[in-house]
């Protein structure tokens, strides 16, 4: 069939477009490269380079999708505190975007990769479900959490599309960008122990995270329209193996064979421990998880395929700071340097 995948030449992207062509489909590829890379996008698959916020009617009424597949976003949650507008630009206007084009072409199928931050604080111990309310404490989450309501809403009024909400978290693996200084702590560890620099970590480093190997997520989000118990569900997706991110700079250490050294940060405001619960997904995609990969086995085949490979430049935060109160300072020396990165002086 023919689908759309947009956030191509992205991360989590590219790996979901290179899944449904190896099952035979036809993959339209959207990016405008703000965040991803041309070399991503898998061969097979035709690219325009669009923005999520562009008019789109053109190739999708020229395409026919049966599915779309929307994972583009910017998301650097700790960082949409500072760029709000931004953000829900991004996220919300483009989401409304892409689900217009979507419906007005005849889609059948949405698959939307929300986030774990739409949950916010865990107000309990235990780990977050798909009934868990949704209360988030930052503009990412927030703005993720309008996507789904957006979506849910269109299918209620219209009778389609289907849609497939995942909440992801975490993930990483192979083509992720470890040039990004903002966001994906794995990435950024990696380029940093690359370079023989400590890894930079907030506070004492006991906040913990499901880090999540890229293989299982993209191949659900890839089969979702296929799945019949997927149509119209939110599906937490990843790992379920906890970690601290101290531990996390301990194992990055040990896979790129390089000394241990870390430089602790004043702390930023944070959620301390975010995990889910995969039970929906476990029952709706049990091949998939059958094949999960264990975070230590995860950052073996990520190293692997860094290695001998020169890291990009950075890639700056595609927008101006819009309020720099409580930026944490490591990130300000960056981002503030200049008056053209700052779009709302005090």
């Amino acid at each position: 069939m023919n689908v759309v995948v947009t956030g191509a030449a992205g991360f989590i992207g590219s790996h979901v477009a290179e899944v449904l062509l190896s099952e035979g489909h036809e993959v339209l590829a959207l990016d405008d490269l703000s965040g991803g890379f041309r070399e991503n996008v898998p061969v097979g698959a035709r690219f325009e380079r669009r923005s999520v916020i562009d008019p789109l009617d053109d190739l999708f009424e020229s395409f026919r999708p049966a599915a779309v597949y929307h994972l583009a976003a910017y998301a650097a949650e700790g960082l949409s505190h500072h760029i709000p507008v931004f953000n829900f630009t991004n996220n919300a206007v483009g989401t409304a975007n892409i689900l217009a084009a979507s419906y007005r072409s005849g889609a059948k199928h949405f698959v939307f990769t929300s986030s774990i931050a739409a949950y916010g604080h865990p107000h309990t111990s235990e780990p977050f479900d798909e009934e868990t309310p949704c209360v988030p404490c930052d503009p990412y989450g927030a703005a993720k959490l309008a996507c789904e309501h957006h979506i849910r809403s269109c299918q209620a009024y219209f009778g389609g599309p289907a849609y497939t909400i995942f909440r992801p978290h975490n993930v990483f693996g192979p083509r992720q960008n470890i040039a990004d200084p903002y966001r994906n702590v794995v990435g950024i560890f990696m380029a940093r122990a690359m370079q023989g620099k400590p890894m930079p970590i907030f506070g004492d480093g006991s906040q913990t995270r499901s880090f999540s190997y890229i293989d299982t997520v993209a191949k659900c989000l890839a089969h979702a329209p296929m799945a019949g118990a997927a149509a119209n569900a939110t599906i937490n997706i990843g790992g379920d193996q906890p970690m601290s991110v101290l531990e996390l700079s301990r194992q990055i250490a040990r896979v790129l064979r390089v000394p241990h050294q870390v430089e602790h940060l004043a702390p930023r405001k944070e959620v301390q421990h975010a995990h889910c619960r995969h039970d929906v997904a476990r029952r709706i995609f049990p091949g998939e998880y059958s094949e999960l990969v264990s975070i230590e086995r995860g950052l073996e085949k990520m190293a692997d395929t860094l290695s001998g490979q020169a890291i990009p430049p950075p890639t700056e935060c595609p927008s101006a700071i819009e309020i720099e109160d409580n930026l944490p300072p490591s990130w300000r020396d960056r981002l503030v340097g200049s008056s053209e990165r700052i779009r709302c002086a005090k």
